[in-house]
């Protein structure tokens, strides 16, 4: 943990998303509109992994999809890794989200990390109203295999780089947590990059 640990200090202070450093380039595909989710037969029952405050998730999944009702997301994901640069790498389609991979999964204790985009050349991406969250917000999570888990927001926060709280991100918690990261602030010209992060952290099954 303790190697997670460091490496992911590394991550955060050397700009954290990989797609930070210049989205504004053109070397970014456009974002497209997200593919349909296919509809299950009458007879099917999608299994629903909700949790309750005092239950355990009977088992984690890797997500394919990502949906966000309060500010209309509904997004693919696709696993995500760290590059060699120390950076979390983020797909290069701005209108897929990315999941920490190998990491903490749904369904496990500890933070889930997804990351996508807040823009790109042809305009606003993926993550790009995730500023309006607020607390209470559901963010869902789902795959092709029907698992399904709901995290609810509990705060919307912004750091920069070198003020990011990196263990409380990224660290060990025997609570079952998710955290979208984006870019957000000030477009920097000169250095090709926003100036800020955007982290939105959430907690499985809270009711507030």
């Amino acid at each position: 943990m303790r190697k997670w640990a460091a490496l992911f200090f590394v991550i955060f202070i050397c700009i954290s998303l990989a797609g930070c450093l210049d989205n504004h380039s053109g070397n970014y595909e456009k974002a497209e509109t997200l593919i349909p989710e296919a509809s299950p037969a009458p007879s099917e029952k999608p299994k629903i992994l909700e949790v309750k405050k005092s239950e355990v998730p009977p088992e984690k999944f890797l997500p394919d999809i990502i949906e966000i009702p309060s500010i209309s997301v509904k997004a693919v994901i696709k696993p995500v890794t760290i590059l060699a640069n120390g950076q979390m790498d983020v797909p290069k389609n701005t209108g897929v989200t990315g999941i920490l991979y190998p990491g903490i999964l749904p369904g496990e204790k500890g933070n889930v990390i997804i990351d996508g985009h807040v823009d790109s050349y042809t305009g606003p991406a993926v993550f790009y109203k995730l500023k309006k969250l607020k607390q209470g917000d559901l963010i869902i999570v789902s795959d092709q295999l029907k698992h399904r888990l709901t995290y609810t927001v509990q705060s919307a926060e912004v750091f920069t780089p070198a003020e990011a709280p990196v263990e409380r991100i990224f660290g060990k918690t025997d609570e079952y947590r998710m955290n979208l990261i984006t870019c957000t602030g000030r477009y920097s010209r000169k250095k090709k990059e926003h100036e800020q992060r955007l982290v939105i952290f959430a907690k499985i099954g809270e009711k507030l």
